[in-house]
């Protein structure tokens, strides 16, 4: 089964609905398919439109390299199918069913139906050899790519920002430093700034809550056990659907 290039695209740039924020189609449209608390940065989306430009102009094999090192890291689910896709069909790529089925059931994680079908249909297909495949590839992928991996490692790094604050997580608010975001260029004081980091981690810690087996974690930044998250996030991630 191969779902229409532009469908696919209206339907999964969109990102994880209105968990993330509440919004208007427009903006939603707008919104990227990675896994954040937030609107994709300038750069993410200049790359999204980069790529699909080349692999309209058959592109294939430079197409091939963004969404695998470069869109499908950071959780975007139409990334994560298009490098599935390119597998299949040997578009930049040789052809690999085996892994082109870990990759489409990466990008099903959501249940995202177009891509559970897709999913679904190709699994079938496959031999108890390439079924071998395509289980311990998904598991190479599920640690480094699923939507768990992906959050995990951005409440590492909202974390890590604050212990670089004060030498401890949540430290005393009244931050008298001036802070200058690398990439953007944009000045925030330190206590507007750390109170962005704050309200990221929380989502992130909210989105995360909504994942099977984290229904009960708390969300509160202040309360987090990061190496109990850490050891039920590595539960999850090595169990294979």
């Amino acid at each position: 089964m191969v779902i229409n290039g532009i469908m696919i695209k209206k339907i999964l740039r969109i990102g994880i609905t209105a968990v993330l924020l509440s919004a208007s189609t427009v903006v939603l449209a707008q919104k990227s398919s990675e896994l954040s608390a937030d609107l994709p940065d300038s750069r993410t989306v200049a790359v999204q439109a980069k790529v699909d430009e080349l692999f309209e102009a058959g592109e294939f094999k430079r197409a091939f390299f963004i969404f695998q090192n470069e869109l499908a890291p950071i959780g975007d689910k139409y990334a994560q199918y298009m490098v599935g896709y390119m597998l299949l069909n040997g578009l930049g790529v040789p052809r690999d069913p085996a892994s082109a089925s870990a990759w489409y059931r990466l990008a099903a994680e959501r249940g995202t139906p177009e891509f559970v079908a897709v999913s679904d249909s190709l699994l079938h297909k496959l031999g108890d050899k390439e079924l071998h495949e395509s289980n311990a590839e998904y598991f190479r992928l599920r640690t480094k790519y699923s939507d768990v991996a992906v959050l995990l490692t951005s409440i590492r790094r909202n974390l890590k920002e604050f212990e670089g604050k004060t030498g401890s997580l949540f430290g005393a608010g009244n931050s008298p430093m001036t802070v200058i975001e690398t990439g953007v260029g944009r000045v925030r004081s330190g206590d507007d700034y750390y109170g962005f980091i704050y309200d990221q981690l929380e989502e992130r810690l909210s989105l995360l809550k909504e994942k099977d087996g984290f229904h009960d974690i708390e969300t509160d930044p202040r309360h987090l056990d990061i190496r109990e998250l850490e050891r039920r996030a590595e539960v999850r991630v090595e169990s294979i659907d």
